[in-house]
């Protein structure tokens, strides 16, 4: 299992030992790598109850950032490690670059939602969308 990048939610029957036992496999994992495990209801999950049915598997937090800037074929991405000065460097000179050519960028929240334009480089921002200017005429 890879490191998750967004949420967990795993879903099990609690009439099937089977899948009790794959969902308390999987609950034990996640636990012993420090993550923090929910009930539905958002309560913290101190041990595995096989009647609960449902958790939720907290991601890390990581001190990767990502910016993506629009173009014609997608999105090309820039990453870098807030706690990397060098990465951090160089993402902030692309993204200063971008701000002259016209782009707009955007600080976008964990759930995917633009939160709020900004004009300087942001090294905490968990994500930074740079949109290219709109074409006139």
């Amino acid at each position: 299992m890879s490191d998750l990048v967004m949420d967990l939610r795993i879903i099990w029957n609690k009439d099937s030992l089977k899948e009790i036992d794959e969902a308390k496999r999987t609950y034990l994992l996640y636990r012993s790598r420090g993550h923090e495990i929910l009930t539905a209801t958002g309560e913290r999950m101190e041990r595995f109850k096989p009647y609960a049915e449902e958790i939720i598997v907290k991601a890390l937090r990581t001190a990767k950032r990502v910016m993506k800037i629009l173009c014609e074929s997608g999105d090309d991405r820039i990453i870098w490690d807030k706690e990397n000065g060098k990465e951090a460097k160089e993402a902030k000179a692309k993204f200063e670059e971008l701000l002259k050519k016209g782009y707009t960028a955007y600080s976008v929240d964990v759930s995917g939602n633009k939160n709020r334009k900004i004009e300087e480089f942001d090294i905490d921002a968990e994500e930074i969308l740079m949109i290219p200017p709109t074409a006139k005429g």
